[in-house]
């Protein structure tokens, strides 16, 4: 080999290096937890019960949200749009929180409405479902005489508290409700890498049998975001599968290779690293790298529809997070049963924020027409 070959081969060699180097950062980055999301509150006038923040594309959205502070020990509502002068915006505080903000406090701003299970119902138990050896905890809200349970699987690196808010849904459709923790999530100490929904299935599968032993007949499973990707595995795989008469997936992860590409561009890189990283948790050698014991099969990247299996789809033109698009795909590929209800532009996970009416009505509306037996129909 000449010397143009060699220097042609050490330079392919370099590439492949650096790409895989890439891959494997990306792919930890995606898997691993990390710190939450921040805003600095610029000022708080109690007077007027408002509050200022920077102006970005969450802070400025309609809606109401939830904001903690002080290292999660305190939170407060904030309501609508006062003003909004391109840098700052300011909000309502909604209510008459004991505690308010102050100025140069650090915000992670959210859409958990509402965040205890005392605020959805005083009829809650904390149940303890074990799988694999490993128990998680779970609320479980009965109602009385039901024969069909829901389900609620949270989403990547979050944890029980982030789903309570659509429980009053299945709730008032006559479902006894389980919102379960799993694996990985903020509530196990361990913290394990996330595996999109690959192991954390089994923990949902766990959570079917439970219902199962405890007088469930049908199931019907509510995913966001990565619980949707938990939620597909367990309707594909689960013993129980046959158990499940709906399925209902907000903000969801249906394509973890489109999923890494679009946090890559949100982030200012070029979306091919994300493409990179999820290729990488494919492959047994460099997902260890990254951090898994094992590799994703590449077909669980990217889940299909259960055929035939009624499935609402509630996502938002603006996540940039999860694109639009994909759920779009998954609702018109051949055998689907689903679906799709877009949600006006919102950050990832903030459809109920944005149109409240729309999203419980639809899932009223879903409910009834598939599981239209536990109405009395």
């Amino acid at each position: 080999m000449g010397a143009i070959g060699v220097a042609a081969g050490a330079a392919t060699l370099t590439v492949i290096a650096a790409a895989t180097a890439a891959g494997v950062v990306v792919a930890k980055k995606a898997i691993h937890p990390r710190p939450k999301r921040t805003v600095t509150v610029v000022d708080v006038d109690v007077d007027s019960a408002s509050i200022t923040v920077p102006s970005d594309e969450q802070t400025r959205c309609p809606g109401e949200y939830r904001v903690y502070f002080h290292d999660g020990q305190h939170s407060v509502l904030v309501g609508d749009v006062l003003d909004d002068d391109g840098r700052h915006v300011r909000r309502t505080i909604l209510g008459e929180p004991a505690i308010v903000p102050a100025a140069e406090d650090k915000l992670v701003w959210s859409g958990y409405l509402l965040d205890t299970p005392a605020s959805v119902s005083s009829s809650f138990e904390e149940v303890a479902i074990t799988a694999a050896g490993d128990t998680r905890k779970a609320w479980y809200f009965p109602v009385a005489g039901a024969t069909t349970w829901a389900i609620h699987v949270h989403g990547i690196h979050s944890g029980r508290q982030a789903i309570l808010r659509a429980v009053p849904d299945t709730l008032s459709a006559g479902m006894s409700s389980l919102v379960i923790g799993y694996r990985g999530d903020i509530e196990d100490s361990r913290g394990l890498p996330a595996t999109f929904g690959a192991d954390e299935w089994h923990d949902l599968d766990a959570a079917m049998r439970h219902a199962v032993n405890h007088g469930a007949e049908r199931l019907v499973l509510v995913g966001w975001s990565m619980g949707a990707t938990i939620a597909l595995h367990a309707a594909a795989r689960s013993t129980l599968r046959d158990r499940i008469d709906a399925m209902i997936l907000v903000c969801p992860a249906l394509d973890w290779f489109a999923a890494l590409r679009a946090g890559a561009s949100k982030a200012g890189f070029p979306g091919f690293l994300g493409s990179l990283g999820a290729l990488t948790l494919t492959i047994p050698g460099l997902a260890r790298f990254a951090g898994l014991r094992k590799a994703i099969p590449m077909r669980w990247m990217r889940p299909t529809p259960p055929a035939g299996l009624p499935i609402l789809l509630v996502h938002s033109s603006g996540d940039r997070d999860v694109p639009l698009e994909v759920s779009k795909r998954f609702a018109a590929a051949p055998g689907a049963a689903a679906t799709l209800v877009e949600i006006a532009p919102c950050p990832h996970g903030m459809e109920l924020n944005r149109e409240p009416e729309l999203f419980h009505g639809s899932i009223a509306s879903f409910l009834y027409q598939n599981c239209g037996s536990i109405h009395g129909a």
